[in-house]
């Protein structure tokens, strides 16, 4: 078959870490299937600038703070994970981006880091649907009707996502001892391992697109006599 992209693109390899692989080259993704399976995916966009460095003040701690330093599932080994600490105050341990106008899919890496629970709000802080990153499986769901989705990345790693909202409070993650409350005591040391931040324009997330200082888009993918949709399509 004939294959295109014109943009770098990223893919789970055999290890089950994050690489890049440049333009025009296929995708052998292994996050769903030990054998390997040609990755195809549309044209999608990261509108978040800083996807990685949550030290830069794109991104706003309220009762928390981010450390750096930390090992990614990234296979370039850099140690460019983040840990995000509570605080001591009572109430609300968040980071967030503020992102206004519609509805979009939010997605991040995350690892427990001594709390459990990470939540994503698809009503501007109301409402919460929860995720177990011990367990690696959905928590408390306000509301089914906006898709969450907790994956393996191993290691102790889970891409969370959660699709619709983030119209009033943006791109935000929200820790929780309990996976039912936001607002508790911090104890000022306790947290989450954080990494690759996502915001796109979908309803449901594709493969991480890295970013450092601005938006960025990944072309689609460009099979041609690759047979038809049912043997390969778009949606992993």
């Amino acid at each position: 078959f004939d294959f295109t992209r014109a943009s770098s693109a990223t893919v789970v390899n055999k290890d089950g870490l994050i690489e890049t692989v440049g333009s025009g080259e296929p995708r052998i993704d292994f996050s769903n299937d030990a054998k390997g399976a040609l990755l195809l995916e549309p044209t999608r966009s990261n509108l978040i600038p800083y996807s990685e460095d949550f030290s830069n003040a794109d991104w706003t701690k309220s009762g928390s703070s981010v450390t750096g330093g930390f090992a990614s599932p990234s296979a370039d080994s850099s140690l460019n994970a983040f840990k995000l600490v509570e605080d001591t105050s009572n109430g609300n341990h968040i980071l967030y981006k503020n992102e206004n106008g519609i509805s979009k899919t939010f997605s991040f890496f995350a690892k427990s880091a001594g709390n459990k629970y990470v939540a994503i709000s698809y009503d501007g802080g109301l409402n919460f649907n929860f995720f177990d990153i011990i367990n690696g499986q959905l928590g408390n769901i306000a509301d089914s009707s906006h898709t969450s989705r907790i994956e393996d990345y191993g290691n102790g790693w889970f891409k969370c996502s959660l699709y619709n909202g983030h119209i009033n409070f943006g791109a935000t993650i929200w820790m929780s001892k309990d996976g039912i409350n936001t607002s508790y005591a911090g104890d000022g040391t306790s947290g989450i391992y954080i990494y690759g931040a996502s915001l796109e324009q979908g309803s449901y997330p594709t493969s991480y697109i890295p970013t450092s200082g601005s938006a960025v888009t990944r072309t689609a993918d460009a099979c041609n006599n690759s047979a038809n949709a049912q043997v390969i399509n778009s949606t992993k």
